[in-house]
Protein backbone atom coordinates (compact mmCIF):
# COMPACT_ATOMS: atom_id res chain seq x y z
CA UNK A 1 0.00 0.00 0.00
CA UNK A 2 2.81 2.80 0.47
CA UNK A 3 4.28 1.91 -2.62
CA UNK A 4 1.23 2.44 -4.29
CA UNK A 5 0.57 5.46 -2.54
CA UNK A 6 4.19 6.91 -3.26
CA UNK A 7 3.16 6.02 -7.00
CA UNK A 8 0.32 8.13 -6.57
CA UNK A 9 1.82 10.95 -5.13
CA UNK A 10 4.63 11.31 -7.66
CA UNK A 11 2.70 10.24 -10.87
CA UNK A 12 -1.28 11.30 -10.82
CA UNK A 13 -1.21 14.51 -8.00
CA UNK A 14 0.91 15.15 -5.39
CA UNK A 15 -0.85 14.75 -2.18
CA UNK A 16 -3.07 11.59 -3.72
CA UNK A 17 -1.02 9.07 -2.41
CA UNK A 18 -0.76 11.16 0.92
CA UNK A 19 -4.41 11.49 1.13
CA UNK A 20 -4.74 7.59 0.29
CA UNK A 21 -2.73 6.95 3.72
CA UNK A 22 -5.24 8.67 5.98
CA UNK A 23 -3.24 12.10 6.33
CA UNK A 24 -5.82 14.16 4.95
CA UNK A 25 -4.58 17.71 6.30
CA UNK A 26 -1.28 17.69 4.44
CA UNK A 27 -2.88 15.98 1.31
CA UNK A 28 -5.23 18.61 1.08
CA UNK A 29 -1.89 21.27 1.18
CA UNK A 30 -0.25 19.28 -1.35
CA UNK A 31 -2.90 19.16 -3.82
CA UNK A 32 -3.78 22.37 -3.57
CA UNK A 33 -0.12 23.81 -3.98
CA UNK A 34 -0.08 20.92 -7.11
CA UNK A 35 -3.15 22.47 -8.49
CA UNK A 36 -2.54 26.15 -7.90
CA UNK A 37 1.27 26.03 -9.50
CA UNK A 38 -0.53 23.99 -12.58
CA UNK A 39 -2.89 26.87 -12.81
CA UNK A 40 0.33 29.74 -12.86
CA UNK A 41 1.71 27.62 -15.55
CA UNK A 42 -1.69 27.67 -17.68
CA UNK A 43 -1.52 31.14 -17.05
CA UNK A 44 1.84 31.72 -18.63
CA UNK A 45 0.83 28.91 -21.75
CA UNK A 46 -1.87 30.54 -22.29
CA UNK A 47 -0.31 34.37 -22.51
CA UNK A 48 2.82 33.01 -25.02
CA UNK A 49 0.55 31.13 -26.95
CA UNK A 50 -1.70 34.32 -27.59
CA UNK A 51 0.84 36.96 -28.01
CA UNK A 52 2.67 34.40 -30.78
CA UNK A 53 -0.74 34.09 -32.62
CA UNK A 54 -1.12 37.69 -32.59
CA UNK A 55 2.53 38.71 -33.68
CA UNK A 56 3.00 35.02 -35.52
CA UNK A 57 6.65 35.10 -33.40
CA UNK A 58 7.26 32.85 -30.96
CA UNK A 59 7.77 35.14 -27.56
CA UNK A 60 11.43 34.92 -26.90
CA UNK A 61 10.65 37.75 -23.96
CA UNK A 62 8.72 34.60 -21.94
CA UNK A 63 5.63 36.62 -22.87
CA UNK A 64 3.26 38.91 -20.78
CA UNK A 65 2.58 36.00 -17.78
CA UNK A 66 6.23 34.60 -17.39
CA UNK A 67 6.66 35.63 -13.96
CA UNK A 68 3.53 33.28 -12.95
CA UNK A 69 4.90 30.66 -14.92
CA UNK A 70 8.23 30.45 -12.80
CA UNK A 71 5.97 30.63 -9.61
CA UNK A 72 3.29 28.14 -10.90
CA UNK A 73 6.38 25.69 -12.03
CA UNK A 74 8.45 26.72 -8.27
CA UNK A 75 4.97 25.74 -6.18
CA UNK A 76 4.31 22.51 -8.47
CA UNK A 77 7.84 21.59 -7.43
CA UNK A 78 7.04 22.39 -3.50
CA UNK A 79 4.45 20.20 -3.88
CA UNK A 80 5.76 17.64 -5.12
CA UNK A 81 8.65 17.46 -3.62
CA UNK A 82 6.69 17.22 -0.24
CA UNK A 83 5.02 14.55 -1.42
CA UNK A 84 7.99 13.05 -2.60
CA UNK A 85 9.16 12.63 1.23
CA UNK A 86 4.96 12.25 2.20
CA UNK A 87 5.63 8.43 0.32
CA UNK A 88 9.23 7.93 1.45
CA UNK A 89 8.55 8.44 5.09
CA UNK A 90 4.84 6.04 4.55
CA UNK A 91 7.16 3.67 3.33
CA UNK A 92 9.70 3.93 5.52
CA UNK A 93 6.84 3.76 8.47
CA UNK A 94 5.60 0.44 7.12
CA UNK A 95 8.79 -1.23 6.83
CA UNK A 96 8.11 -1.84 2.93
CA UNK A 97 11.40 -3.51 1.66
CA UNK A 98 11.92 -2.53 -1.98
CA UNK A 99 10.59 -4.75 -4.70
CA UNK A 100 13.18 -7.55 -5.66
CA UNK A 101 13.41 -8.20 -9.25
CA UNK A 102 16.19 -10.59 -8.90
CA UNK A 103 13.81 -13.41 -8.27
CA UNK A 104 11.55 -12.77 -11.10
CA UNK A 105 11.76 -15.80 -13.90
CA UNK A 106 13.24 -15.10 -17.36
CA UNK A 107 12.11 -16.63 -20.64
Amino acid sequence: MAWACLASNLLVLPGMGTLLAGERRAAYVQMALALAGGALSVVFLYGAVRQWLQTEMIPLDGGPFLREGIIGIGIFLISWSWSLHSGIRLIRRAGSPLPDHSQTPRH
